[in-house]
């Protein structure tokens, strides 16, 4: 067992996402000795750390002020913008906190300039958090709408894993995985399916090589500003000892657990977590390599799992003593492109697509990318070894409101998409 990319999206957690709901109460799952999220008037109380949550959705956090600052010929001022701004409120300890209620209104009926605007942003977004190594964003942690001051917001609601060193937007569940034994879960969670209502299903070329084109140039500039990024993340306050939390298994593996049992075979330290009633919860240091987990319920002590046998193995996080950079930023320039555009790709689309610089040429069994500066790559056309088509016949998670209610429905609609015509083999 691994805490890898191959990890399933938690799901069911949705802190924020039933925080629309009209009755006061718990929300979520229980961990941790019974602690579940709950709504407080116009504040979603958290008892976990919410730092991550403060530094990422904080417009006053040193990260925010300093991804407002960057400017850029291709993307223009301010644009990573389009990042949730509320007040979060960490408790004295640090253990707990409250986010502000999330305030969006749904976007309109979109003309096509705003589409293209949208397929844009899409791109940065997907760059953004990829590059900051977040993950877990399936579609129940998203926002999506208008705010008070009348900005596209496409973010995500709770953010607990972060500064993983990706080398692929699949990692972060915008995309669905290629993993055969999870394929079919990270199908339906995608985060990234919540943008078709607004794009089309399937999303037409020129703003699928759009999307592309900002994802790629993005990251070229999330590059060239990874120092100021680095400093801003390392003196938040504590970083070094806020827990990030680690996924092992998804929540519905858990419940699974419950019944019957699961493969691999639960550690001791989730079968004493489920026994009590909770979800398991485990978590990290920023430059430590063990997986630890509460033992008390004040939740002041912790148990590191054995390092020793057949246990999960920790990834390193990327490093701000090298200011962030990896080996894997190169692949997530180019393989990542390919993965967005395998991702989005449809029988229907063909021939060259151009769009703010990049040419995409659609061929019969191979695509081929051509960017700005003149390098070329190219790759197979059916990509369904690194990543899988997020087009479903079903419309779960494909609502046009900011959150995704807390109940839906997945059934295939009338005249649905042909998900088997969405690439050629």
């Amino acid at each position: 067992m691994a805490q890898t990319s191959r990890t399933p999206p938690s799901g069911s957690k949705g802190d924020e996402r039933l925080s629309g709901a009209t009755d006061a109460g718990a929300l979520g799952d229980t961990h941790n000795f019974g602690r579940r999220v709950t709504r407080r008037g116009d504040a979603i109380h958290k008892p976990r750390t919410v730092a991550w949550e403060r530094l990422l959705l904080s417009p006053t956090s040193p990260l925010r002020r300093t991804l407002a600052r960057i400017d850029d010929d291709a993307l223009g001022s301010s644009p990573f913008a389009f990042l949730p701004s509320l007040a979060v409120r960490p408790s004295r300890d640090g253990r707990s906190g409250t986010v502000e209620r999330l305030d969006l209104r749904p976007l309109p009926r979109l003309s096509a300039d705003a589409r293209l605007d949208l397929a844009r942003l899409v791109g940065r977004a997907v760059a953004l958090f990829t590059f900051l190594g977040l993950s877990d964003l399936h579609w129940e942690n998203l926002a999506l709408g208008i705010d008070r001051l009348g900005r596209t917001v496409f973010g995500p609601l709770d953010v607990e894993l972060i500064l993983d060193d990706l080398a692929l937007p699949t990692e972060t569940k915008l995309l669905p995985e290629a993993d055969p034994d999870i394929a079919e879960v990270c199908r339906h969670a995608a985060g990234i399916r919540r943008v078709l209502p607004y794009l089309g299903k399937p999303v037409p070329g020129h703003l699928l090589v759009a999307m592309v084109a900002s994802y790629r140039r993005a990251l070229l500039v999330l590059d060239r500003e990874a120092s100021a990024l680095s400093s801003a993340i390392s003196g938040f306050s504590g970083v070094s000892s806020v827990p990030i939390r680690v996924c092992l298994r998804g929540t519905d593996a858990y419940v699974k657990a419950r019944r019957e049992p699961v493969w691999p075979p639960l550690l001791d330290a989730e079968s004493e977590q489920l026994a009590r009633g909770d979800i398991p919860y485990f978590f990290r240091f920023h430059g430590r390599s063990e997986i630890r987990y509460f033992i008390d319920p004040e939740l002041r002590e912790s148990r590191a799992l054995p390092t020793r046998g057949d246990v999960p193995r920790l990834s390193p996080l990327l490093s701000f003593a090298r200011d962030l950079a990896s080996p894997n930023r190169a692949k997530l320039r180019d393989e990542g492109s390919f993965a967005l555009v395998g991702a989005l790709d449809h029988v229907a689309l063909s021939g060259h697509v151009r769009a703010d610089g990049v040419d995409v040429a659609f061929g019969a069994r191979r695509l081929v990318m051509t960017f700005p500066d003149g390098e070329e790559f190219v790759a197979k056309r059916n990509l369904r070894e690194f990543v899988e088509s997020a087009y479903l016949p079903c419309t779960c998670g494909e609502v046009r409101t900011p959150l995704v209610p807390g109940r839906t429905r997945c059934r295939p609609r009338p005249g649905a998409l042909n998900t088997d015509a969405h690439r050629p083999a």
